[in-house]
């Protein structure tokens, strides 16, 4: 988010400060300056840096408790590795346990989509959930809607579901044939946002993408169908609110820059800001989402 909490900070110490952190892997936050500390957020994730001309380093860390405490060095979900330190971050929250709900903001491209299915996939596979749920909004580009969609609701939701699709077949290496296969695989379970009033779900990995047209009332109903043994994840882009809602009346909006949220060791939220899709999608970004 261009504005706002982001989930990551850079934060200038001396080079004993980085060695600590590579050495026990941990750095109280005691040993900083308290003016700096003091506004820190449970799980926010702190670039360490020491930069002296022409010498330079860092070390990606998180917030725990009362440390800083080093990412672990290789990080891999399905085949997809970080191209750049937020996704390394954005992996780090999404492959926690303890962390029950991740919030990517952040441009188009940069990763949201294909980190949390590969993350989830990976979870599945190692029996931590027993099902995946997959929902986002019914809505369009431009100003002018589809009309009526005939089928069940399935059907009608189905057209909304490009995004996913593609991102399982990238993940499958371009194999469009395996896609239905490894829906069934993963017990992937499509829900259009306007069916889950009422439900629970439990023991899911439940991830809802672009939601930066919702608003509170929507983002409470999807987080209170959160169960027991479940993990959330909810994503989206701020800067391409196609409908009539301002920035900081989002759902997402609210629950990033609200300090329970900010506080709270269930919670990590990440803002993406580097399009990693292709020079071109960069390019768009850069030129009209700056």
């Amino acid at each position: 988010m261009a504005e706002g909490y982001t989930g990551v900070r850079v934060i200038n110490v001396g080079p004993e400060i980085v060695n600590q952190a590579y050495i026990d892997q941990r750095v109280p936050l005691s040993q900083l300056d308290g003016r700096i500390t003091r506004h820190l957020s449970q799980n926010e994730y702190c670039v360490l840096k020491f930069e002296n001309p022409p010498n330079s380093q860092s070390a990606l860390t998180r917030v725990i408790g009362g440390d800083f405490t080093l990412l672990r060095g290789e990080v891999e979900a399905s085949g997809i590795r970080p191209r750049n330190k937020e996704q390394r971050m954005a992996l780090d929250a999404l492959l926690d346990d303890n962390i029950k709900v991740v919030v990517l903001t952040g441009t188009a491209g940069s990763g949201k989509t294909i980190c949390t299915l590969a993350a989830a996939m990976t979870k599945f596979e190692e029996g931590r959930y027993e099902r995946l749920i997959l929902t986002r909004t019914m809505s369009w580009v431009g100003k002018h809607a589809l009309g009526f969609l005939p089928g069940e609701a399935s059907e009608k939701f189905g057209p909304y579901l490009e995004n996913y699709m593609c991102n399982i077949e990238y993940l499958l290496g371009g194999k469009h044939k395996s896609v239905q296969d490894t829906i069934q695989q993963y017990r992937m379970d499509f829900i259009p946002p306007q069916l889950i009033r009422g439900a629970s779900w439990m023991n899911a990995f439940i991830i809802a993408d672009e939601w930066q047209t919702m608003g509170v009332d929507e983002t409470v109903a999807l987080g209170t169908r959160v169960g027991e043994g479940s993990k959330i994840v909810i994503m989206g882009d701020l800067l391409q609110r196609d409908e009539n809602i301002a920035r900081d009346q989002t759902g997402i909006y609210q629950f990033v820059n609200n300090e329970l949220a900010k506080q709270s060791p269930l919670v990590a939220s990440i803002d993406l800001w580097k399009s990693e899709r292709s020079e071109v999608s960069s390019l768009f970004a850069d030129v009209f989402e700056r």
